[in-house]
């Protein structure tokens, strides 16, 4: 009996013993899987053979008896426990094994996931990114690179790089290439952005920048390029360049590069002793042209200009604008004995060219100014000078012509300097609207009324001071500028005389013509076009030549006067008596007014001689049938005296200097 007990406890044990293992494997269970049920199930399947176990534990003991019942209940609750352990055992490890499988699913889903991701970001950089190995061959292509080679990545995957990337000079060697390529330049282009020409499918080519990165992968080491196009920025920068070394309007080179390429050929003539000439084009009218059609006329016959010298050059030559109506152009290895030929050619173009706008024709001439180049020139800035220097010149003797700079004129270049400075600043001026008026009245003697204004022109410096004619106005005749000052005066007079007659309708100008002027008959056009534009009075504009420009030329003085009479407008003879046949030709001059010199009114009160002279001048005018004018008065017994010789006007600083146009209409007091 005691060997049954024995036997049955030993039995309740091992159950006990069982179901602690089972509870053990229980908790793995709950703890690798708490969400699933069947584990609470498995526990409750343990507790409710636990409380049968101890069931029978204590009958056994309170009864101290072996029953049936007893050793039946024992041994379902030993064997109870064998199955919950042995189950539960191989839950534990079944439930381990899948967790382990989901987790490495997991992590493949998460590695398959940041594939992706790197490759959609891959196919949408904006680079092209491509792989290859040390034998050049492509291992991978990106979208990028797909739009850029024209590949797609399955057909680029096994070429080798000297498919997509072709020598800087010719596509045609190609043999060796990959192997140059990934012997010399890769190394280079490691870690450093290079330009390379890349090579589309089509076999077309363009400019590409290429960085690339090296890595071992595997034992092997893998190349990365990061490629892209450049031809948009190239074609930028080149339109940069452009913009840096052409003139915008024409095309040309402009001033600066110009001067650079000038510099250069200079030293190289100093070196070599090879020849060369530099020519300095000046438009004779263009001055005319900008004012009378108009800025758009006038910039597209700067076109037709530079046109008509990119016909004449050859290719090894070059042409620049240097601002305005000014051209250089450098003849590159030329015989110095060909060089006035060659700007004879030039002129000869320009004289058979007619610019043609609106339904006008105009004749634009040219004044070109030659400098040789060769062994002895010293830089580029003074072989520029000569050329400019020379224009000058051709513009004093007539415009219209060529003269080459000479060892003449070289001990005159010195000499003028200060000139050519003034004339600069005077095309400065002109060009950027920096010369003023400035009004001196004219009063009638019999009323003591305001007739009207002498129009004098006043240049403003850097510094916005005024510059008196006498300073600025030398210069310009000898260089030729003196007609574009007067187109100026002309034209801005114009406008304010249409301004002042709204509240002074008979008021009137007077405006005084330099003797170069009444050469150009051109200033006639301008005139009638200007008053055909603004409607106003031919009669209002008095125009004045002195005596010593009109006996210069007759014929031509009278042709330009006559012009000007026919158009309406008014004419003065300035500075009448100061030559001893001033008789002789005044009747023969078609003038309206005549001004007397102010030699003999400045000392009219103190000087009976004078007195004479200008009593008798006066009378002569009169009995021509003209008007006279005297200048210079300064003084009421001045005045007086005039007014008792019945001269018609008078003017001068007793009456009112030049300023500014008033406001009020004056009269003498």
């Amino acid at each position: 009996m005691l060997n049954d007990m024995t036997i049955l406890i030993g039995l309740v044990l091992l159950g006990a013993i069982q179901l602690l293992g089972g509870l053990f494997y229980t908790r793995q269970v709950i703890r690798e899987m708490p969400q699933a049920r069947g584990s609470w199930h498995v526990l409750a399947a343990l507790i409710a053979l636990f409380l049968l176990g101890y069931v029978s534990f204590t009958l056994l003991l309170m009864n101290q008896t072996v029953t049936p019942l007893l050793v039946i209940v024992t041994v379902i609750f030993a064997g109870g426990g064998t199955f919950v352990l042995t189950v539960t055992r191989l839950s534990a490890a079944t439930i381990h094994k899948v967790r382990g499988m989901v987790l490495l699913e997991q992590e493949n889903d998460r590695i398959l996931a940041t594939q992706q991701r790197l490759q959609t970001i891959l196919d949408n950089a904006a680079e092209g990114i491509v792989t290859f190995d040390e034998q050049g061959v492509v291992q991978s292509f990106n979208k990028a690179a797909e739009r850029l080679f024209g590949y797609p990545e399955a057909e680029a995957v096994g070429l080798t790089i000297d498919r997509i990337i072709v020598p800087p000079d010719s596509m045609d060697q190609r043999d060796d290439y990959a192997a140059h390529f990934l012997r010399t330049e890769v190394h280079r282009l490691i870690g450093h952005e290079g330009e390379v020409i890349g090579c589309h499918r089509d076999r077309s080519t363009f400019p590409m920048a290429l960085k690339i990165s090296s890595v071992m992968l595997e034992g092997q080491r893998v190349y990365t390029g990061l490629v892209a196009d450049i031809s948009e920025r190239k074609a930028m920068l080149e339109r940069l360049r452009q913009i840096a070394e052409h003139d915008g309007l024409t095309g040309l080179h402009n001033r600066s590069y110009f001067q650079q390429r000038l510099e250069h050929v200079v030293q190289r003539a100093r070196r070599t002793g090879c020849q060369a000439a530099l020519l300095y084009i000046d438009l004779d009218n263009f001055k005319y042209v900008n004012d009378t059609l108009g800025h758009a006329a006038g910039d597209r016959l700067l076109i037709d200009v530079a046109r008509l010298l990119a016909r004449r050059v050859r290719s090894t030559d070059l042409i620049g604008r240097f601002g305005g109506d000014e051209f250089t152009v450098l003849l590159r290895d030329l015989p110095s004995g060909q060089a006035q030929m060659v700007a004879e050619a030039f002129r000869q173009q320009f004289v058979d060219y007619v610019f043609r706008h609106a339904g006008k024709q105009i004749d634009i001439g040219c004044s070109i100014g030659v400098a040789l180049i060769g062994h002895e020139s010293c830089d580029g800035e003074e072989v520029l000078a000569q050329p400019d220097f020379a224009c000058h010149l051709a513009k004093r003797a007539g415009r219209n012509r060529v003269h080459q700079f000479s060892a003449e004129d070289q001990s005159d270049i010195h000499t003028l300097s200060v000139d050519m400075g003034w004339s600069r600043r005077i095309k400065h001026a002109l060009e950027q609207d920096r010369l003023v008026l400035a009004y001196q009245p004219i009063m009638t003697t019999a009323e003591g009324e305001l007739h009207g204004y002498e129009v004098l022109v006043r240049l403003l410096d850097e510094r916005d001071r005024l510059i008196m004619p006498s300073g600025f106005l030398p210069p310009a005749e000898r260089f030729g500028l003196a007609v574009d000052i007067d187109r100026w005066v002309i034209a801005n007079a114009i406008d304010s005389l249409l301004q002042a007659r709204k509240t002074q309708p008979a008021l009137c100008y007077s405006i005084n013509l330099s003797a170069q002027t009444i050469s150009d008959s051109s200033v006639c056009d301008l005139i009638l076009q200007r008053l055909e534009a603004t409607g106003l009075d031919p009669q209002a504009l008095i125009f004045e030549v002195t005596e010593t420009a009109a006996i210069t030329d007759m014929n031509i003085a009278q042709q330009f006067l006559g012009r000007l009479r026919e158009i309406g407008c008014r004419t003065a003879l300035d500075d009448f008596g100061s030559g001893m046949s001033s008789f002789a030709y005044l009747k023969d001059l078609p003038v309206d007014i005549v001004k007397l010199d102010g030699y003999f009114v400045r000392r009219l009160a103190e000087n009976r001689t004078d007195q004479s002279m200008v009593r008798a001048l006066n009378e002569i005018i009169h009995a021509l049938g003209k008007q006279s004018v005297a200048e210079f008065v300064e003084d009421q017994q001045s005045l007086q005296l005039l007014t008792d010789y019945a001269v018609d006007f008078v003017q001068g600083y007793y009456l009112g200097r030049p300023a500014p146009l008033p406001d009020q209409p004056a009269t003498i007091e």
